[in-house]
């Protein structure tokens, strides 16, 4: 089963927190998260995500939010593992990514696991 982070009323003036003080949100978003919020572990592992110094602190939460689902926590952990050169790993994440419906997961292994398959249909800025 696949679970949808969603931005309610406890989570959307912490996202607002996090992109005028980042480290006061994620304080407030893990606070939240570790309560057992849903939403709140979702958001929080793909913050942390985002930087290459939180990596490792994200993937407690994002392998959380794969437990229960979450395909975009799937798809960042294969992102992550794409950064570190484990193509067999971001391979696996991958394609769990895409069972959940991901849909950049499911374009990119429809087209052999090449991301220049994804990246050629952005549009170009």
């Amino acid at each position: 089963m696949t679970f949808i982070a969603e931005i309610d009323d406890k989570i959307e003036p912490i996202i607002r927190m996090i992109a005028e003080d980042r480290c006061k949100g994620i304080e407030e978003l893990t606070e939240l998260a570790e309560s057992g919020d849903r939403s709140a572990i979702v958001f929080l592992g793909l913050y942390l995500s985002e930087e290459k110094e939180t990596t490792d602190m994200a993937m407690k939460w994002l392998l959380l939010a794969d437990g229960f689902g979450n395909p975009d926590a799937a798809w960042n952990i294969a992102m992550i593992a794409r950064e570190n050169s484990n193509f067999e790993e971001m391979k696996r994440w991958i394609d769990r990514a895409s069972d959940l419906g991901e849909e950049d997961a499911k374009i990119v292994k429809e087209n052999g696991y090449e991301m220049e398959s994804l990246l050629s249909l952005r549009p170009q800025l």
